[in-house]
């Protein structure tokens, strides 16, 4: 057995097993391609194949898809989806803090799953110590980023890799998108020398102990770039024509227009990028990083101080309103801090409508336990009520709560935007 190298993230120490046998099938790493990746990613780029993505595949943009505007401002929220099975999907959230002269400011925060082991891979790690000394699971992690105006004009390099400390700076790199010089040479059919940082710690760390012991890495070999352990390619477009991603924009199923972008840092690795075709604020809708693939379900930013919010306009005509802006906690009905916004803006409509009575319902999607699902639609119901009796003083006996589990859902669970259409939060006037 082999060394085992030691990273600390957010108070809890993560034993990456590395050099043992089969290592790859606990970081998830690529099985063997019976044709070499690199020529088979350069007749996807041509358009002269399928591409490989785990994702959909996207159709063309047309007269339906959405030429709405994502403005970089503060407030922007990106809630970006991963799916992770048989777990089930989890969820990340971006939201622009602050946006300076010369550079913005970015929340992060996760609530990831634990992957149970199991049968030789589970006595392996036990053989190896706890990977989770301080029970911290689900991982919760949350921190600031700072992003140069600069680097979201022109970098090359894109980190998905957040909280390695409580407050990041990278300079050379974006975190929430490409720069609009990447995005426009990638319009233009040109080739770019990319960079990019995996978000699976455990890949990452994984290749990174590889390499200092001098041993061939699972995946491709790293370099270091603006300030992190970073993958390098040759990106280009794939295709000519944009795709149609969708996605909930301040509540609203629309079709965003994603340019797509594909590169391989080696013979087995290939990564795709989907990012919003709009110059002035490339939004990443959509990654496939080889082991690991999410999509951005919901983008929602502050509506003009005159425009009616679209909650009450739905109360105020007795129709059902889906709320997507209440966050849980992973599998909890622990509510995260970024729900504050909308928890506010019931507790108004609650209070500017004296005479209204609220029903406060509960849905999941259809991953995991059937009963577990219905409880957990329960508790998370309870739990908005809770909020707005102590945290906003609004009257106990105006707020009744339900819960349904995956019983009443309003799209496909076989997508990622549709289990995550599904997972809300539904308000109906009594």
């Amino acid at each position: 057995m082999g060394s085992t190298y030691s990273f600390r993230r957010e108070g809890a120490s993560f034993l990456v097993l590395t050099m043992i046998a089969g290592a790859h099938q606990l970081v998830g790493g690529p099985t063997a391609q019976a044709q070499s990746l690199a020529d088979r990613l350069k007749a996807v780029q041509s358009g002269q194949a399928d591409r490989l993505t785990k994702l959909p595949a996207w159709k063309p943009v047309g007269s339906t898809t959405s030429t709405a505007m994502v403005p970089l401002v503060s407030g922007l929220t990106v809630v970006t989806a991963v799916s992770e099975p048989p777990l089930g999907d989890y969820e990340s959230i971006k939201m622009i803090t602050a946006v300076g002269q010369t550079a913005v400011q970015l929340h992060y925060s996760a609530s990831q799953p634990k992957m149970e082991l199991k049968g030789p891979l589970a006595r392996r790690a036990a053989n190896l110590g706890d990977s989770d000394p301080m029970k911290e699971f689900p991982d919760k992690i949350a921190c600031l980023r700072t992003i140069d105006h600069a680097d979201l004009v022109s970098a090359v390099a894109y980190s998905e890799v957040f909280c390695a400390s409580p407050a990041e700076h990278f300079t050379g790199s974006t975190s929430i998108g490409a720069s609009s010089d990447l995005l426009a040479k990638l319009k233009a059919g040109q080739a770019v020398e990319f960079h990019y940082a995996n978000s699976n710690q455990w890949a990452l760390y994984a290749q990174q102990g590889a390499q200092i012991e001098g041993q061939k890495p699972v995946g491709a070999l790293l370099t270091q770039y603006a300030g992190q352990w970073m993958n390098a390619c040759q990106l280009r477009r794939v295709g000519t024509t944009d795709v149609a991603v969708p996605v909930l924009l301040n509540g609203q199923r629309v079709e965003l227009p994603a340019l797509h972008a594909s590169c391989a840092p080696d013979e087995k690795t290939q990564a795709d990028f989907y990012w919003l075709d709009q110059a002035a604020n490339p939004v990443t809708l959509a990654l496939d990083l080889d082991d690991t693939f999410f999509q951005a379900v919901q983008i929602t930013f502050p509506p003009p101080a005159t425009a009616p919010l679209p909650l009450e306009t739905a109360l105020a005509a007795k129709q059902p309103a889906q709320v997507y802006g209440i966050y849980f906690d992973f599998g909890s009905a622990t509510i995260k801090p970024e729900s504050e916004l909308v928890l506010r803006q019931i507790a108004d409509i609650l209070q500017k409508n004296a005479g209204w009575r609220l029903s406060v319902s509960g849905h999941t999607d259809n991953i995991g336990d059937a009963t577990a699902n219905l409880a957990l639609s329960q508790h998370r119901a309870a739990a908005v009520k809770g909020a707005l009796v102590a945290r906003f003083h609004i009257a106990v006996e105006r707020l009744d709560t339900s819960g349904f589990g995956a019983g009443r859902p309003i799209d496909t669970n076989d997508t990622l935007e549709g289990r995550a259409r599904n997972r809300r939060v539904e308000l109906q006037r009594e």
